[in-house]
């Protein structure tokens, strides 16, 4: 299973719409970037049904604990090479240069350039990123997500409730031993994940 980078509205957005709609009161719109940097790097969730059974993929191993420094180590030598590219754009003579520049930040153009900090091949990459960037997530809701402050301690309490949910049901990819490992890390590399995407957008102009 590959989990990519989607649209972002967890089941916890819901929460905070009822919060607001109880006051009243309407919160005012983040800016462009931050609002796109959240819709790229949060993972989405249905609120209305409960999320689907996992699939197996017997040719797809589970993330272990040692994929945890590998995540991070990619997103620097992504972060690398977004930072590359950008300085090309920077130079660019014609539009055919700011294309291929702009092209460059994207993650797929990226990828090979985090699997080789990382010391995977690009494949296992790709699912050491995709599955520990959902997990993350979920466990740091209030970093590129939903403004916890907002919402009451029961509101709170079901969205925790939710995202450890969406953390049991993972478990077939990412063992408990993993998610355990992870917790204590987890704000860190949201939000070395915030930046990579902030970097991106910004080197597409965005």
């Amino acid at each position: 299973m590959r989990v990519e980078y989607r649209s972002y509205r967890s089941a916890a957005a819901l929460l905070l719409l009822a919060s607001l709609a109880a006051c009243g009161g309407e919160k005012p719109a983040p800016d462009a970037q931050t609002d796109a940097a959240e819709a790229e790097a949060a993972p989405s969730a249905e609120a209305a049904t409960p999320p689907p059974a996992p699939s197996h993929h017997p040719d797809v191993a589970p993330v272990t604990v040692e994929d945890i420094d590998r995540w991070q180590k990619g997103m620097a030598g992504e972060l690398e090479a977004v930072k590359a590219a950008t300085e090309r754009m920077k130079a660019a003579r014609n539009g055919e240069d700011s294309m291929s520049a702009m092209m460059a930040v994207q993650e797929t153009s990226t990828r090979e350039a985090g699997a080789k900090a990382a010391g995977v091949d690009v494949e296992r990459y790709g699912v050491i990123r995709s599955h520990l960037s959902e997990a993350t997530s979920y466990m740091t809701p209030e970093l590129g997500g939903i403004d916890t402050t907002m919402l009451s301690q029961e509101q709170r309490e079901e969205m925790k409730r939710l995202n450890e949910s969406q953390l049991e049901r993972m478990q077939e990819t990412v063992p408990e031993n993993v998610l355990e490992a992870l917790r204590p890390r987890a704000s860190e590399l949201r939000k070395q994940e915030l930046t990579l995407v902030g970097a991106r957008l910004k080197g597409a102009g965005m």
